[in-house]
């Protein structure tokens, strides 16, 4: 689901979406690899931290997911439409985590925050309410984003396969079956 109109005027009044916005919206997608990955076996397990990490560099964190298919949700806590999704990415990790599936979502509260808790406090109690049983790390300046582009709306998620190559982009809320299907076809 894109940003309605209540949205875009919301995110006009602040400043920070329109810098993110212009941070990312030149890097684009276009053959973004994620490094390595030898397409055997799945990888190595990578454990989940019931507390969200913070990354300097998106790109650069999937490299612990070489040889995964991966589900990559930017989103945030103050987000509706990524809130409807979580149930189904921790149904997801639940179901296809033994095949190889990685879930990792990439908080935009600290460069993005709203609410009360706001920003990066807002996050790992929000994990712990939530059940969130997949990783979480937390972009503390729009310059971790480079190479994925958040400026249409979040949730924006991106799959990606074993070879590090991103093979779908969805802006807004999809289905789970639209997930479990490209699962299905990567694995």
């Amino acid at each position: 689901m894109a940003r309605t109109n209540g949205d875009a005027k919301e995110s006009k009044k602040n400043p920070m979406f329109i810098g993110l916005g212009l941070v990312v919206a030149g890097e684009g997608v276009g053959g973004v690899m994620i490094a390595g990955g030898n397409g055997a076996g799945g990888g190595k397990t990578i454990p989940v931290s019931p507390t969200p990490g913070v990354t300097d560099d998106v790109l650069q964190s999937l490299e612990a997911y070489r040889g995964k298919v991966v589900i990559l949700d930017f989103w945030a806590t103050w987000c509706g439409p990524c809130r409807m999704e979580i149930p189904d990415f921790i149904a997801l990790q639940n179901k296809y985590r033994d095949q190889g599936l990685e879930v990792v979502g990439i908080s935009i509260d600290p460069i993005a925050p709203r609410g009360n808790p706001s920003g990066a406090p807002a996050v790992a109690p929000f994990m712990k309410a939530n059940g969130i049983n997949y990783t979480i790390l937390m972009v503390n300046n729009p310059k971790a984003l480079k190479g994925f582009d958040v400026s249409q709306g979040i949730p924006t998620t991106y799959v990606v396969d074993r070879s590090g190559k991103i093979v779908r982009t969805y802006i807004g809320v999809r289905p789970r079956s639209v997930f479990e299907t490209d699962i299905n076809q990567l694995l």
